[in-house]
């Protein structure tokens, strides 16, 4: 678990597939060339910092919505696409330890985001 996140902080999205293979997230067999630009786009925004409220304005930037209405549809449509892509394409699971440590960590940046919200 600690080098998963040592490799998302390095954004070693390679060797971060292979640690949610050993984690149980990923199948040995997954298909690494759709996996790594999805997760280059998905976890990016989110390792800059700043908690939610930077991440939704660095997904939005990503995706091009810049507050308009054919933008914020446009922009939703291919964050959608994307999700679809890993939800129909992409075989994951999410182990029940795992998701109790990364409820623990999202917490603890809830808490440390409080104090010093950059």
């Amino acid at each position: 678990f600690v080098s998963s996140i040592i490799h998302l902080a390095n954004k070693d999205y390679a060797a971060l597939v292979d640690d949610f293979v050993g984690l149980g997230i990923l199948p040995p067999d997954c298909n690494r060339a759709k996996v790594l630009p999805l997760m280059d786009k998905a976890l990016s925004p989110y390792v800059k910092g700043g908690g939610a409220k930077k991440y939704e304005q660095e997904l939005k930037t990503l995706y091009g919505m810049d507050g308009s209405v054919e933008s914020t549809v446009g922009g939703f449509q291919a964050m959608t696409s994307d999700m679809l892509t890993v939800l129909n394409d992409i075989p994951f699971s999410i182990p029940p330890y795992f998701a109790l440590l990364a409820r623990a960590v999202v917490t603890l940046e809830g808490l440390a985001l409080q104090a010093d919200p950059d």
